[in-house]
């Protein structure tokens, strides 16, 4: 079975992960067998260890890992790939997969742009 992560920043206000709700809701819409969770890099629980713990406790085998981030800085480039390599030697009988920060996609792009204009 197949999971996704949704992994964003965090904070200390309750109403900075309601977009994160929202888009694990829409996921969990688009794809209702397939589990999907938010973690947090800081500030915020679950962390992405705890969140791999959950899913894997439901018998998840495959894991994609959806960084969050509309800049890729410090935290996408070296802190994300240091936590996958750790979970990758800790799980080796699962699939790990990270994609690109949703900053970086050409779609995202063109959405952020069209609502600058609209």
């Amino acid at each position: 079975m197949q999971a996704v992560i949704l992994f964003a920043h965090g904070s200390r206000d309750p109403l900075w992960h309601l977009p994160m709700q929202a888009v694990q809701e829409r996921v969990a819409r688009m794809q209702p067998h397939t589990p999907v969770t938010c973690a947090y890099l800081e500030l915020s629980q679950p962390d992405l260890p705890q969140a791999v713990a959950g899913l894997l406790a439901q018998g998840v085998s495959h894991i994609r890992v959806v960084p969050m981030f509309l800049g890729v800085g410090k935290h996408v480039r070296h802190d994300l790939p240091q936590m996958m390599a750790e979970l990758v030697q800790q799980y080796p009988e699962v699939v790990f997969e990270c994609q690109p920060a949703v900053g970086e996609h050409p779609d995202l792009l063109d959405l952020l742009a069209r609502i600058a204009v609209d």
